[in-house]
C-alpha cells in the first residue's frame, strides 16, 4: 500500500541550513521556551525561527474549539501576521529555542538567490497542503480509518526498524492525535488498546513498538474497504 504523507509534521525537504545560519547571524534575540509553555505573538515586523525543538500549532474551529493542526519541527518559521490570526495558540512540545529576526533581514535573505526564495515558499506550501488534507479527512474518513492511518503512517514514515519491529519513539499523546485527526480521544485509546491485545503493538514506556506492520496494514485496508 502506498504511504502518502498526511501526518501533521512539517519537515522541510529543501536544505534549510543556509537559512538557519543566516538567522543565527542576524537574530537580535534568542529565547528558550520550555515544554508546555505558550508562545506569545511577536511584535510587528518580527519573524520567529525555530532553531531547536518542536512546537504544536492549534487552530480555532468555526464553533470556537481548538484543533491541533501542525507539529513544527526545527528549521521552520512560526506563523506570523495574517497567518497567526488563524492560530488559537502555539505551544512548545519540547524545550525549544527561538531566534527573532526582522522582516527586513528575511527579505534580504530571499533576495540572495532563488534557492533561498523557494526554501521559504516551501514552508507555506506544505502548511496549506496539510490544511486542505485535514479538511478532506474530516469529510471523507471514518474515525477508524483516521486512527489506523495515523498509526500506520507514523510507523512507516518516522518509525525506527529494530529486531522486534518498528519503534515509534516520538508518538504524540492520545489527546494530540485525537485533536489533529478530529476524533474523540476515547476512539484513539480504544484502537490502540485493541491493537495491543491483538499483539500488533507493545508499549515501551512512552514509546510504541509495532510488532506486526503487515497486520496493521491489513486492518487499515479492511477498514477502508468498509467505506
Amino acid at each position: 500500500m502506498e504511504v502518502q504523507e498526511i501526518l501533521p509534521y512539517i519537515e522541510l525537504e529543501s536544505d534549510i541550513e543556509p537559512f538557519r545560519v543566516f538567522c543565527l547571524e542576524h537574530c537580535y534575540k534568542k529565547e528558550i521556551i520550555h515544554k508546555g509553555s505558550t508562545i506569545a505573538q511577536p511584535e510587528s515586523g518580527i519573524c520567529c525561527f525555530l532553531h531547536t525543538g518542536c512546537l504544536k500549532v492549534f487552530f480555532s474551529t468555526e464553533n470556537g474549539s481548538e484543533r491541533l493542526m501542525w507539529f513544527l519541527e526545527s528549521g521552520n518559521l512560526l506563523p506570523t501576521g495574517s497567518g497567526r490570526n488563524f492560530c488559537k495558540r502555539i505551544v512548545a512540545d519540547t524545550d525549544s529555542e527561538l531566534l527573532y529576526v526582522t522582516y527586513d533581514d528575511i527579505y534580504q535573505f530571499v533576495l540572495q538567490s532563488k534557492e533561498n526564495f523557494f526554501s521559504i515558499v516551501e514552508q507555506y506550501q506544505k502548511r496549506q497542503l496539510l490544511c486542505i488534507q485535514g479538511q478532506l479527512k474530516e469529510i471523507e474518513e471514518s474515525s477508524g480509518i483516521k486512527v489506523l492511518k495515523f498509526l500506520y503512517q507514523s510507523a512507516a514514515l518516522y518509525g525506527k526498524k529494530t529486531a522486534d519491529g518498528v519503534l515509534i519513539e516520538n508518538l504524540p499523546s492520545r489527546s494530540d492525535i485525537a485533536s489533529h485527526i478530529g476524533v474523540h480521544r476515547s476512539n484513539v485509546t480504544r484502537y490502540i488498546s485493541n491493537l495491543e491485545k491483538e499483539g500488533v503493538f507493545e508499549k515501551i514506556g512512552k514509546m510504541l513498538l509495532v510488532k506486526d506492520m503487515q497486520r496493521l496494514q491489513e486492518l487499515l485496508e479492511e477498514e477502508m474497504n468498509k467505506e
